[in-house]
């Protein structure tokens, strides 16, 4: 009987280590902020805002208007005023009303594979860009008054959740897989006269393209924006634009010809969709500088043959314009039911609690280790106990 007991405890010790070793596994990855970086300042919906969001808008916003006009910018109670405006009317954003949309199809970036995912890529992140030291990147996320969560859900909305969306649409039969709707949604447009699909070339110059500096980059591109610009005619502009993506430093090799890219509002990064649908037909624009390196977008008129020829794989791309109108009307939604908490209403924001990226690093350890122990404890309690009816029997 003893030997028994002993083997059970030895099993549920086992098993404890096991459950501690992959909780401990799971939490590796991500850098936990400060308590506080999670606490809701507002509510929308199925949505809680966090504290995070707020404190990146606010510290952002407060250090590029000390930048552009002086450190003495906020002295009147009414720059105060038009600051904490300014943070609550972009409280809720088309990001949020994208994360809202993804939860009513199960999709959470914290979970699951899109969870995975996004984990696999930060790794990456880390090690290419910090040469894989943790507090090297959480210097960099304090730096630019971000979390680690914060990074993670903005590399979900711009990667993973829009086609991930699509795809739960396509599964639950939502979408209309006709040719006349297809034909509809390239050639029309939506209730504000805009167009729900375009077609674009571009030049890209990667900033990690080990040739030149940022600044001979920065330099390059703005001399081909110089000349294409300066170009008379749509033929011309269009002529110049093609000799710039065949030249020297167009980093994009998808479409070396200048045949164009085909897509619908929602499916491309924001700053390249409102840098792009905004341009007249033969329109280029300025410089677009990105995380990643340098834009020139030229608009094109669309080709009726291109179309026809293939529409079967443009289908895949107007899908996006129907999560597009999902995503406005649930914009819509939550700017309207947003209502600020206890703790948003209560905050100065000209002297925000500061949130440390890494600040939770430690406390989730300690929480760690003291649950490990208030386990062994109980198991080993058990076991005493265990022993002590054992002992009581035979006596």
């Amino acid at each position: 009987m003893k030997r028994m007991i002993l083997r059970r405890l030895a099993a549920l010790f086992f098993a404890l280590l096991m459950l501690c070793s992959l909780v401990g596994c799971s939490a590796s990855g991500g850098v936990r902020a400060s308590l506080r970086a999670e606490k809701a300042v507002a509510k929308a919906g199925n949505m809680k805002i966090p504290y995070e969001n707020l404190y990146y808008m606010t510290m952002t916003r407060i250090a590029e208007m000390k930048a552009a006009h002086g450190e003495d910018v906020f002295e009147s109670e009414a720059e105060r005023a038009a600051l904490e405006s300014f943070v609550k009317e972009n409280l809720i954003t088309r990001d949020e009303a994208l994360i809202s949309v993804g939860l009513d199809y199960g999709l959470d970036f914290e979970k699951g594979d899109m969870a995975e995912e996004i984990e696999a890529q930060m790794s990456d992140v880390i090690e290419n860009n910090f040469a894989g030291d943790r507090d090297a990147y959480v210097e960099s996320l304090n730096a630019a008054f971000l979390t680690d969560r914060y990074v993670r859900a903005y590399i979900a909305v711009s990667d993973y959740l829009p086609t991930a969306i699509v795809n739960e649409m396509i599964a639950k039969n939502e979408l209309d897989f006709s040719d006349e709707y297809a034909l509809g949604i390239i050639n029309g447009k939506n209730e504000n006269g805009e167009d729900h699909f375009i077609r674009t070339v571009q030049v890209f110059i990667d900033k990690n393209n080990k040739l030149y500096s940022d600044e001979e980059n920065r330099a390059h591109i703005k001399a081909l924006h110089d000349e294409i610009a300066a170009a008379a005619t749509d033929a011309e502009r269009y002529a110049a634009m093609c000799d710039a993506i065949g030249g020297p430093y167009n980093n994009d090799y998808g479409d070396l010809m200048g045949n164009g890219y085909y897509f619908a509002r929602g499916e491309m990064d924001a700053a390249y969709e409102k840098a792009a649908f905004t341009l007249p037909e033969y329109g280029v624009s300025d410089v677009l500088e990105t995380e990643d390196g340098f834009y020139l977008i030229m608009r094109l008129p669309k080709q009726a043959a291109y179309i026809e020829e293939n529409l079967e794989s443009l289908k895949g791309k107007i899908y996006f314009v129907a999560l597009n109108d999902k995503v406005d009307a649930r914009l819509a939604e939550l700017e309207s039911s947003l209502e600020m908490t206890r703790f948003g209403r209560s905050l100065d924001y000209m002297d925000l609690p500061a949130i440390d990226a890494g600040g939770g690093e430690v406390l989730y350890a300690l929480l760690l280790v003291g649950g490990i122990s208030v386990g062994i404890s109980a198991v080993l309690l058990i076991g005493w106990r265990a022993l002590r009816k054992t002992r009581a029997k035979r006596g």
